[in-house]
């Protein structure tokens, strides 16, 4: 499998605008195919037939839906000469059947949302995919989709993933107003201990997360906020030296960023 990272990510505006636009055709160029495993992203899947979405920014997701491997078994022939009676690659039982899904912050620390079963698409021009699951807010900059099994074809492919989101890095004030959220580390490096710096997170608690690079917890906790501009200490002294991720967590916003701890 060729290694993909790639957005394909939409924010549905209504349900008849989708079922007159959101048809899939049945061209290899419009659906992703596997053939060969690879080692996944989330090292808890081993190895094996996976795509990851990366949305480039943090979003609080919602309903999903998917189109199939949508391209019909094609024959590769020319007047019927025998040199040309061959298989092209690619069918209706490449499509996914059933799937983890797994959401991601940084794409280095992986939750599963669930496990879930893809019918089979119909090789129409007219096919309109099919309900996903709905992420309930759950917050993410990265979605990986890794395949269980398929409809018994030789590789593995999947039409399209769309899903509904809001941007997770925007706060609503009382009245009404918006302003993208902040989060600052200083000083960056640091030896002993870092000032957080939060400006714009909504009134209310929040949670913190620090990882290494390697995608592993080091350490959690919480804040309470109270006002647009929070500055919080985070004692960092005991922790080996290296690059870290810190992330901060409200009702459906995010932020993350990195630092680096020097002896």
């Amino acid at each position: 499998m060729r290694f993909f990272t790639i957005l394909v990510f939409s924010i549905f505006i209504s349900s008849t605008i989708f079922s007159q636009k959101d048809r899939h055709s049945t061209s290899m160029q419009d659906a992703w195919l596997s053939c060969t495993a690879t080692a996944n992203p989330n090292t808890v899947r081993g190895t094996g037939h996976w795509i990851m979405y990366d949305f480039k920014d943090v979003y609080s997701l919602h309903e999903a839906t998917f189109w199939n491997f949508n391209t019909p078994t094609r024959l590769n022939h020319y007047r019927n000469m025998s040199w040309s009676l061959n298989l092209l690659q690619g069918s209706l039982e490449d499509g996914l059947k059933d799937i983890f899904i797994d959401f991601s912050l940084d794409g280095i620390q992986w939750q599963e949302w669930g496990r879930f079963t893809i019918p089979k698409a119909k090789g129409s021009g007219f096919y309109e995919g099919v309900p996903g699951p709905d992420f309930n807010g759950k917050i993410a900059r990265y979605v990986l989709i890794t395949a269980r099994n398929n409809y018994g074809g030789t590789c593995y492919g999947l039409g399209e993933f769309k899903v509904k989101a809001t941007p997770a890095s925007v706060s609503e004030t009382a009245d009404g107003e918006k302003s993208t959220i902040l989060l600052s580390i200083s000083p960056n490096p640091a030896k002993d201990m870092i000032t957080v710096g939060l400006e714009f997170f909504p009134a209310g608690e929040v949670q913190y997360f620090l990882h290494d690079v390697k995608g592993q917890l080091i350490t959690q906790g919480g804040w309470v906020i109270s006002s647009e501009l929070e500055n919080f200490s985070l004692p960092v002294s005991t922790y080996t030296a290296g690059l870290y991720i810190l992330s901060v967590q409200g009702k459906e916003l995010s932020k993350s960023v990195s630092f680096e701890i020097i002896p």
